[in-house]
């Protein structure tokens, strides 16, 4: 479908920026402390926009809203480039992150053109969308870093304005003509999801789940340089790692999984893998443990973050899908401020693998939370 095209493109864009983005940011001085902040700049700005964009995409379409989203992150690519202090990378990854705030209207658009039945394999797409972009963007910005440090992100830049043209001739809007979205005000909207006995847990889990994750995210691309010496480009294939099995995971797995066992018992599964590739990742002192770790993560992380998307969309009213969806990214924005900041203080003040090992501990948790607040479907 041509939404997994846009996505695929911007992320990536995403994927060029993510694994060396805290190497660049180090070349203006900036400490382990300063890049969680400058990765929690950017999740601050989702937890701001992401609903926003998810209530207009419900009001005005799908479709504007993903447009001015991509030209917003062509504008923010450019920036990072031309940086010249820390400053400027952080004006450069606010915008960034105000412009990536729009994954809710995305869902929504896969939850428009989808059926229930369908509903968690359609989510894989969009996170299989994640995976490729980390297995494209990094081997891209690889390769370029060694050209020049900045023509990652110039590439980045051209890319999405590239994916901005694609999508003005060849997205069509999901909204079906005469759709009535009920005026319902943010707060009490907010007030409603997290009240509700299907939304409120799954809510919970998620912004749980994505803090307990995001400590990996922020810091794995400094715990390869301190531990095993890596540069930018090993890095970035490192991520590529990531990125295959995640694909494999989201792109093909999950919608088998889903349709021989159901979303729960696959969300289950996939919290339980995550949980070991980060203890995995944590305990990893060679580089054969370390590949198996990122392949257990891509694999487990793709299964829990897909069909937890699906349930959060099963349990949304159909003409409230934008808005909630976007709530949840909202929420999981949250996580993404608190969870790279903590994760740099750990980092800086405890051991460079005490990220992953809580990671793994929270993990755990969000198994044991899900085993006893999410409830088994009810049967046929």
């Amino acid at each position: 479908m041509i939404v997994f095209t846009t996505v695929l493109i911007d992320l990536i864009g995403f994927g060029i920026v993510l694994p060396i983005l805290p190497l660049w940011a180090e070349t203006f001085g900036a400490s382990p402390t300063e890049i969680g902040l400058l990765s929690a700049s950017y999740s601050l700005m989702q937890v701001l926009f992401a609903p926003l964009w998810g209530r207009l995409s419900d009001r005005v379409g799908r479709r504007p809203v993903i447009l001015v989203t991509l030209a917003g992150s062509a504008v923010s690519s450019l920036l990072i480039g031309v940086a010249n202090s820390l400053l400027v990378l952080f004006v450069a990854r606010i915008l960034n992150g105000i412009s990536g705030a729009s994954y809710g209207a995305a869902q929504a658009y896969v939850a428009d053109v989808t059926t229930r039945e369908e509903r968690a394999k359609g989510m894989g797409m969009i996170g299989a969308a994640f995976g490729l972009g980390f297995i494209l963007g990094p081997a891209i910005g690889a390769g370029l870093s060694a050209i020049d440090q900045a023509a990652p992100f110039y590439f980045a830049a051209a890319l999405a304005a590239a994916n901005f043209a694609l999508a003005w001739v060849r997205l069509p809007e999901s909204r079906k003509p005469g759709t009535e979205t009920p005026h319902v005000p943010r707060i009490e909207q907010f007030r409603r999801a997290f009240a509700s006995h299907d939304l409120g847990p799954l809510i919970a889990l998620s912004f749980l789940a994505t803090f307990a994750f995001v400590g990996m995210e922020s810091t794995f691309a400094l715990l390869g340089d301190r531990r095993f010496g890596y540069d930018a480009v090993d890095m970035g294939m490192l991520f590529v790692v990531v990125g295959i099995a995640a694909a494999a995971s989201q792109g093909g797995l999950v919608g088998r999984l889903v349709a021989a066992q159901g979303e729960r018992q696959v969300m289950l599964w996939g919290l339980a893998g995550t949980a070991a590739g980060l203890g995995l990742m944590a305990a990893a002192q060679q580089l054969w443990l370390l590949l198996i770790a990122l392949v257990v993560l891509g694999l487990a992380s793709g299964l829990a973050f897909a069909t937890l998307s699906a349930l959060i969309s099963h349990a949304a009213p159909e003409e409230e899908q934008g808005g909630i969806l976007g709530l949840a990214a909202s929420t999981s924005g949250i996580a993404r401020i608190a969870g790279p900041v903590t994760a740099g203080a750990l980092f800086d003040y405890v051991t460079p693998g005490a990220p992953l090992a809580v990671g793994a501990v929270l993990m755990g948790l969000c198994l044991a939370f899900a085993l006893s607040r999410i409830p088994r479907p009810a049967a046929a």
